[in-house]
């Protein structure tokens, strides 16, 4: 071995914390990196040793001072790990906790100690665990730190704590494990995450209701007949529709005044809401003193039997609460039911309530119509 190739030898291994030397047969140094001094009562380091074909000897030295930076190195993670308010866990590939921190007291109600021997995957609710995993550790090969997600885990005392995790992988030979999961409280993130949540929702009901009625509104009226025709198209299954209109509504509200009248509108509502209770139904104000009636599934016979009932209803509804000694209110309902077909739209299902509405007006009002 020349002394070039020599010192290209000892550069590479340099990188791995080892300290390549080369001696003569005595043993005695000829060339190559330092030898560290070292106490004399200190264990001499443990070597590896080749004879070269030419009398001389390599000889491979742990490099104490790269041993005494990873010591080190390991000791301030510890230290930062300790005062860390996060709950920071080394685990193997096994998921088998080898390192929790101090946080594990106040997290978990339990001793750092007391998780030795047990694996991360016990620390979550049951129905947490597959998810966790598969979110953290299914990839975790390709991606050297994964995003964060919201789970659970189970407190000594049987409660329960919103938590975000992040694993990375560590490298090998670090002395921790094969993971590091840092674990943080997520209970205000996700009491956050609810509230908006639950705003949203309301929001949501506030943008396809109807204020005043409690139905829904015509936005949504339209959004949810053009979804139930391409349904019904898609499947071969009936469709109907209801328009229903308040008869003599006009001269009511000029009688008694607009606040008199919308409670009227809202008690019709009412007595058209309670008979429309099939899952996929639906009710809808569709504008002043018309409503509608969504019928997903259904034929003639059986929208003509619900529009039948609605009409009863309405009209055996006690108004006096509203006005003492009220009038009578009652309702024209336009039924018109199909199958969808190809190249047709929802347009035509409300033309022919519609055109079964007028039918119903013409024809004394109180009546359900269906033109054939």
């Amino acid at each position: 071995m020349t002394d070039a190739e020599f010192q290209t030898l000892a550069q590479m291994l340099a990188g791995f914390g080892i300290t390549l030397n080369l001696t003569d047969a005595e043993g005695r140094q000829l060339v190559g990196g330092r030898v560290p001094r070292r106490d004399a009562a200190a264990e001499p380091p443990r070597t590896t040793s080749m004879n070269l074909s030419d009398g001389r000897r390599l000889v491979l030295v742990p490099d104490t001072e790269g041993e005494r930076r990873n010591a080190e190195a390991r000791l301030r993670f510890r230290m930062l790990a300790e005062h860390s308010s996060d709950l920071i866990v080394a685990v193997d590939a096994d998921l088998g906790i080898r390192f929790a921190s101090q946080a594990a007291a106040t997290m978990l109600g339990m001793a750092p100690d007391e998780l030795h021997g047990r694996t991360l995957a016990e620390l979550l609710v049951p129905e947490d665990r597959a998810a966790f995993i598969a979110r953290h550790f299914m990839h975790t090969a390709r991606r050297a730190v994964t995003g964060t997600d919201l789970f659970r885990l189970l407190r000594r005392d049987g409660s329960t704590l919103w938590i975000e995790a992040r694993v990375a992988a560590l490298p090998p030979g670090n002395g921790l494990g094969d993971f590091l999961v840092t674990l943080r409280d997520a209970e205000q993130r996700k009491r956050a995450e609810q509230a908006l949540g639950q705003a949203n929702s309301e929001l949501s009901a506030l943008a396809s209701t109807d204020a005043l009625t409690g139905l829904a509104n015509r936005r949504q009226f339209d959004a949810t007949l053009g979804k139930e025709w391409f349904r019904a198209l898609r499947d071969g299954a009936p469709l109907a529709l209801l328009m229903i209109d308040i008869d003599h509504f006009k001269p009511l509200n000029d009688r008694f005044g607009h606040q008199i009248g919308d409670a009227f509108l809202a008690a019709v509502a009412g007595a058209i809401q309670d008979n429309v209770r099939r899952a996929g139904d639906m009710a809808a104000r569709y504008g002043g003193e018309e409503f509608a009636v969504v019928l997903p599934g259904t034929a003639a016979s059986g929208a003509l039997e619900i529009a039948e009932s609605i009409r009863r209803a309405v009209k055996s509804t006690d108004y006096s609460a509203i006005v003492a000694g009220g009038p009578s209110i009652t309702v024209s309902i336009g039924v018109a039911s199909t199958v969808p077909i190809a190249g047709a739209g929802a347009g035509t299902l409300v033309h022919g309530a519609d055109a079964a509405l007028y039918h119903a007006k013409r024809n004394g009002r109180n009546r359900v119509e269906m033109l054939s």
